[in-house]
């Protein structure tokens, strides 16, 4: 457990045990943007002030006839100025009481709606999202997004606003599998469907992406490579098989675990 004490707004969270981590949100995303929208409007007034004297003495010594072409920039400045300090300050508003705390039996997250308190049994599903990004061939950085959803429909999204998000989804992860496995891997046995967004799998039926399905006697190889679960058929070429987009395939992990009991998993 880190030194930080545990935010006021959970003291009414109980019966998940003791606490393991807290996850504030980066401080950018609070003070940062309140200084921001403070500048953006100085910036606003300024611009409004100015091109008030300027376009007043445009029309002093040209008349009437130079009032839209000495204003308008003034006027695009002031409004591009408004909209930046609109958006960050609701960016301080959204996020100035975000927060994540680890329990041993689950996890609170509070935002400007509230606080919810989530038992690891109650998880449905996470989906992940990572993207690494590249300008002319140079990594410029990655951003991740994590999407946790309850029983009953329930969501919760954590993004890079969190410092080490990787760690906490991390967390959350090393809790919520095993659970998940479990359920999963008896109603896969107990001959169910199993739906994992697009791909679905079965004893009976094999494993299905979009609208190809192919039983597990057909299938060559499963893989994951570059954020792409692809599947490879017998005897086909390259384009024979289908493939999904990883981050939107909710329980990855778990699909993948159960898949590589029957199938055999390749990882790239």
């Amino acid at each position: 457990m880190n030194n930080q004490s545990v935010p006021t707004m959970f003291s009414h969270v109980f019966g998940l045990g003791s606490v393991q981590q807290i996850c504030p949100v980066r401080k950018s995303h609070r003070t940062g943007n309140v200084l921001a929208a403070m500048i953006f409007l100085i910036l606003a007034a300024a611009s409004l002030l100015y091109g008030l004297w300027y376009t007043y003495g445009q029309l002093q010594s040209y008349g009437p006839a130079v009032l839209i072409k000495s204003i308008l920039p003034f006027l695009i400045a002031l409004i591009i100025c408004l909209l930046i300090t609109a958006a960050t300050a609701w960016g301080a508003y959204s996020n100035w009481n975000k927060a994540v705390v680890i329990y041993q039996g689950g996890l609170a997250h509070a935002d400007r709606h509230g606080v919810k308190s989530w038992r690891w049994d109650e998880f449905a599903s996470l989906t992940s999202a990572v993207t690494r990004h590249y300008t002319n061939g140079i990594y410029t950085g990655t951003t991740h997004i994590y999407t946790l959803t309850k029983n009953g429909g329930e969501k919760i999204v954590l993004t890079d606003s969190f410092p080490k998000v990787e760690d906490i989804s991390g967390m959350i992860r090393a809790n919520v599998f095993p659970l998940l496995y479990q359920s999963y891997a008896e109603a896969y046995n107990a001959g169910q469907r199993l739906v994992f967004g697009p791909v679905a799998i079965s004893k009976s039926g094999g494993i299905q992406i979009g609208k190809k399905e192919y039983p597990w006697n057909q299938v060559e190889q499963v893989s994951i490579h570059q954020g792409v679960v692809r599947v490879a058929k017998k005897g086909g070429g390259w384009f024979s098989g289908a493939t999904a987009m990883a981050s939107v395939i909710p329980n990855l992990e778990v699909m993948l675990s159960i898949i590589d009991q029957v199938a055999g998993l390749k990882l790239k």
